[in-house]
C-alpha cells in the first residue's frame, strides 16, 4: 500500500485534534498495541488504508470489519490449501 503521508521530522504533516468516544479509544490504543504502534500512527494507517481503497463497497466493509473489531493489516497471510 503507498504512504500518503509523508512521515518524519521534516515533512509538511498537519495537526488534526479528534474528539472520540473512550470506548473507541481503547480500541484504537488496543489496535495501536498490537501493531507495535502509536495511537496516532495506528490512526493514520486506518485513513490510509480507507483512503486507498478504490471501492466504496470495500470502504464500507472494512469499516464494518473495524466496528465489529476485526483486524485489518496491509501484510499477506498463509491461505490454507
Amino acid at each position: 500500500m503507498p504512504n500518503i503521508a509523508k512521515h518524519g521530522p521534516r515533512s509538511k504533516e498537519r495537526p488534526i485534534t479528534v474528539m472520540v468516544d473512550p470506548d473507541l479509544h481503547t480500541i484504537l490504543k488496543a489496535r495501536a498495541n498490537a501493531n507495535h504502534r502509536s495511537v496516532t500512527r495506528e490512526v493514520i494507517f486506518l485513513i490510509e488504508t480507507a483512503l486507498a481503497c478504490s471501492s466504496e463497497s470495500v470502504r464500507e466493509t472494512m469499516h464494518l470489519f473495524y466496528k465489529m473489531g476485526v483486524e485489518v493489516t496491509s501484510e499477506a497471510t498463509d491461505q490454507p490449501g
